[in-house]
């Protein structure tokens, strides 16, 4: 295509020169992808650097109530026990194990809400599944093993004193919590302590 020069000018006229227009755009796209470019390969060096900065919120308040969950199921279970043991206090125990049965399952279902992959399996009821027994271990000849030595067996006194520890830690943690935890957690330590006071007594 022939140049045209401006006949007031004399210079060429730019709107037509597509050659050199399309060099001049072609030139600009080249500059603004190798910006795009330069910036994407910086993405997966802030990702990993934000991803190392620690475990979310909800999983640090998941691993908070993990361990009241753990120990509602343990102490409904030991009430359990004892009111077979303890038939005067039978009628009190079954209240204990039954409460703390539903204390369990509310933080369970708290913990699972929180963070799926910390919620106790096989616990459709929000109660852990009890531990597998196992065969003691045998020596070559063939017998047991040396047995270690029986923990005490477990009393009403027990109970109290594992009780107390829960109504501190619920209180606790209810202080450092807000909304429905708060209240939740509220509403677990008034329980333990009237079953200290009331059942207990």
């Amino acid at each position: 295509m022939n140049l045209q020069s401006s006949p007031r000018t004399g210079r060429v006229d730019s709107h037509l020169t597509p050659s050199i227009m399309a060099s001049e755009v072609s030139r600009r796209t080249v500059m603004r992808y190798a910006a795009v470019a330069a910036a994407v390969a910086t993405v997966p060096a802030t990702a990993a650097c934000s991803s190392g900065q620690g475990i979310d919120a909800d999983t640090i308040v998941a691993r908070r109530l993990s361990p009241l969950a753990q120990a509602a199921s343990a102490e409904a279970e030991l009430a359990r026990t004892l009111s077979t043991r303890v038939p005067d206090r039978a009628a009190a125990l079954l209240v204990i194990a039954n409460e703390r049965d539903a204390h369990a399952r509310a933080l369970d279902d708290e913990i699972a809400r929180l963070a799926p992959r910390l919620a106790r399996p096989g616990t459709a009821s929000g109660l852990a599944a009890p531990a597998s027994r196992t065969s003691p271990p045998t020596t070559p000849g063939g017998s047991s093993s040396a047995q270690p030595a029986a923990p005490p067996t477990p009393t009403v006194e027990t109970l109290r004193a594992r009780l107390s520890e829960a109504k501190s830690a619920s209180t606790a943690l209810a202080i450092d919590s807000d909304g429905y935890r708060a209240g939740l957690l509220g509403s677990i330590a008034a329980s333990v302590n009237a079953h200290l006071e009331v059942q207990l007594a």
